[in-house]
């Protein structure tokens, strides 16, 4: 193209005609932009990664696509459900605070299958990337005839400082064969796929889902900056059949050799010399909660969950089943609660010298182990806090091991407080037990039943073990001499040795365990010593203490020979005449078109209070008041949602002069607490399900606890506002919102 100036043009003019050309040429080059927020469609039948992906229309086809495009916050990367992508899924790119990348499925079927064929070391992968949720995929990792370095899901980093916020929910990881290192052991005893002396970065890091902070274990470059992870959620999930273990957390130490023997540069970060070292690093704020965990069908499955160099964690109502070594270890470890977990039928796999349903391992202090249901295993707890270590064991019902029910196994720095456990022994000829130095720890073991159908079951003595008002009962059990205040008699359980097992469908059989309650006859019934900071509930949920302290698991609602707490409020309208108002509450704005009445939900006999408003006219409520009481207080409701749109009240908690003390809330999908007077999210609901809501507050301190179908959801939280007494609750949905809600069985009681 050829310029020229024609007689009288200036060069200014000349200047705007060359910018508008070049502005042309600029716009006629195809460009590819992508902007936050965007949904992205992957079809592996129908899609072709030449579209641009953002309709199921145009859905792209290949994980090659998927794994070079760097996805923005808001990002969603929807998979087709029913299809299957053989390789890595290795997206890049991080989310940002509240606007997260998401991985999903779409359309109907079975969760899109991810398998990588042991030709990747994770079929999954993230890397120093956060903000990220991976959602209903179905994830592989199987060869065949061997195991290797290999995981399903495995998010890593190094270099780089904190990575923040994860959420892995309803996922299904199986067959991933991974190779079995231990951190120590004889070499004389490796086999195919199982090596010993390995060190701690290489060992116990394969497996279903793995989160470590890496760098490369076998190279000597040192790392440089302290890194880790903070706010993770594994939930819903169902790991199955994947080596080393199912769920692993852990911290890089710089302890390798390169392949010619030369060392890695020590950091520290994931060895723990004592409770204040300050060059450990831990990982923060961990949740492993409602999972399926099964090594069936594996010899090299060895852990179920393995937690290792994590600060404040919950694991929490996961199934363990057929472990390898534990079902639930916790190593380098501090402030974690592991509670209403059921594991079994955990065997010796791959080595390992352990076979425990829970172990408190190295270097772990704040441990709390409450509420489990532990069975069918070779040990039920293992004590093993060797160098040092704190923790408390309680309110669990322990039955059927082959070996020890508990297991005494600690260094001399360390402590355990044992109480209020239930353990019935049918297999064993041993309930407590421990042997040489590893008694000298101090634990301390009071209110349990310590129950065996085996003859003279042993009770190990001495060192720093000490016994007090605790049950012993069986043929030949040997009272220990410094138990001043033993209880002798039958502890009259229900039916103990009854029980069931946790599946995938179900989740822990906890509800199956009434058998090792307290008959009211039990001579155990106000019996016990008196612990503080006890955690508040029994193992069914019921509020210590009524009366004096029981002995075992089970608090009984019996005191002085009476049943049951005070009850200010008890209402399960099944008496009321269907179609009325519920007896004995204020009812508001309830007429046509709103509607509060009774009605035969779930059924005839089983009725239950209908708020129903159609349209954002007024505030619709039910209130009820039962006089100004101080102190502790128990409020239950049952309450379903027919929509998960639009703010529910349920129940708002007030004093006598009308002061909300404490609410709870069912907002948009999601239940919700007022905590110090900022709402909290506790979890999500679904439409048209019941839940079971429970309230444990107290004026005096102005704390409370929250429970959603018996699972604490919050512990000594500060209430809404401090109040000298409560005195009124109340159902609504104020003037703009609209739906309908049932509410059942409300009660309010004091013990």
């Amino acid at each position: 193209m050829g310029l020229f100036l024609r007689k009288g043009k200036s060069l200014g003019a000349l200047f705007v005609t060359i910018m508008m050309l070049f502005s042309l040429m600029i716009v006629l080059v195809p460009v590819t932009v992508f902007a936050a927020n965007t949904t992205y469609y992957v079809d592996a039948v129908n899609g072709s990664d030449s579209n641009n992906g953002t309709s199921t229309a145009t859905a792209w086809k290949t994980l090659t696509k998927v794994n070079s495009t760097t996805f923005q916050p808001g990002d969603h990367i929807l998979f087709e459900a029913g299809n299957t992508w053989v390789g890595q899924l290795y997206p890049k790119g991080s989310g940002a605070s509240g606007n997260p990348i998401v991985i999903d499925q779409y359309g109907t079927g079975a969760k899109p299958k991810f398998q990588g064929q042991g030709a990747v070391k994770a079929t999954v992968y993230l890397y120093n990337q956060q903000y990220w949720e991976i959602h209903n995929l179905d994830i592989s990792n199987q060869t065949t005839g061997s195991v290797g370095d290999l995981r399903g899901v495995h998010i890593t980093g190094a270099d780089i400082g904190t990575l923040n916020y994860f959420r892995l929910d309803g996922l299904n990881v199986h067959d991933v064969s991974g190779e079995v290192n231990w951190i120590g052991g004889d070499v004389a005893d490796n086999a195919t796929g199982i090596t010993f002396q390995t060190g701690w970065d290489r060992s116990k890091r394969t497996g279903g889902i793995v989160f470590d902070m890496s760098s490369n274990v076998l190279a000597p470059a040192a790392a440089t900056i302290k890194s880790k992870f903070n706010d993770v959620v594994i939930s819903s999930s169902s790991i199955k059949d994947t080596s080393f273990g199912g769920i692993i957390f852990k911290q890089y130490t710089g302890d390798g050799k390169d392949n010619n023997g030369n060392p890695a540069v020590s950091v520290g970060w994931g060895v723990r010399s004592s409770a204040s070292d300050t060059n450990w690093y831990p990982f923060t704020n961990i949740t492993i909660k409602n999972n399926f965990i099964s090594q069936a069908n594996t010899i090299y499955g060895c852990n179920g969950i393995y937690l290792t160099d994590t600060k404040g964690a919950l694991i929490e109502s996961n199934v363990v089943a057929a472990a390898g070594t534990s079902g639930i270890e916790t190593y380098y470890a501090d402030d974690v609660v592991i509670q209403k977990n059921e594991t079994y039928g955990v065997v010796k796999k791959a080595g390992g010298a352990d076979y425990n349903g829970i172990d408190t391992d190295k270097g772990t202090t704040k441990q709390v182990v409450q509420y489990n249901y532990i069975h069918g295993n070779g040990d039920g707890i293992l004590l093993c806090q060797f160098s040092f270590g704190d923790s408390i064991i309680r309110y669990n019902v322990i039955t059927g091991n082959s070996r020890y029910q508990i297991y005494l196994h600690s260094d001399s720095a360390a402590t355990s407080q044992i109480y209020n456990n239930t353990i019935y022994n049918t297999n064993s000829t041993y309930l407590i037990y421990g042997y040489g130095t590893y008694i000298n720890a101090s634990y301390s073991i009071r209110n349990n039943i310590l129950d065996s159908t085996q003859s003279s079951a042993v009770l190990t003595t001495g060192g720093g073990i000490v016994y007090n008002t605790n049950s012993y009962y069986g043929t030949g059990l040997t009272v220990p001499t410094g138990d001043a205040n033993p209880k002798t008699g039958d502890p009259k359980l229900v039916s103990p040795g009854t029980g069931g097992t946790g599946t995938e469908a179900s989740g822990p059989a906890m509800s199956a365990l009434g058998g090792y309650m307290l008959q009211t006859s039990s001579p155990l019934i106000n019996q016990g010593v008196t612990i503080s900071s006890n955690g508040g509930v029994d193992f069914w949920g019921d509020t210590l203490y009524t009366g004096a302290a029981d002995i075992g698991a089970d608090e009984t609602q019996v005191t002085g020979g009476s049943t049951g707490p005070t009850y200010l409020v008890n209402d399960t309208f099944d008496a009321v005449t269907t179609g009325s108002a519920p007896t004995g509450w204020t009812i508001a704005n309830g007429t046509s078109p709103n509607a509060i009445t009774v009605q035969a939900v779930p059924s005839a006999t089983d009725k239950s209070v209908q708020l129903s408003k159609p349209t954002a006219s007024g505030k619709t409520t039910m209130s009820k008041s039962f006089g100004a009481t101080s102190g502790t207080v128990t409020i239950e409701a049952r309450v379903k949602r027919s929509e998960t749109t639009s703010w529910w009240c349920l129940p708002y908690i007030y004093d006598s002069t009308g002061v909300i003390a404490e609410s709870i809330a069912m907002d948009t999908g999601n239940i919700k607490a007022n905590v110090n007077g900022t709402w909290t999210t506790i979890q999500a609901f679904t439409a048209n399900t019941w839940y079971d809501l429970k309230v444990v507050l107290d004026t005096n301190t102005d704390k409370f606890d929250f429970y959603v179908n018996g699972t604490l959801k919050l512990s000594q939280a500060t209430m809404r506002a401090a109040v000298s007494n409560v005195f009124k609750i109340e159902f609504y949905a104020d003037n703009s919102q609209t739906g309908t809600t049932n509410v059942d069985n409300v009660k309010v009681y004091t013990p």
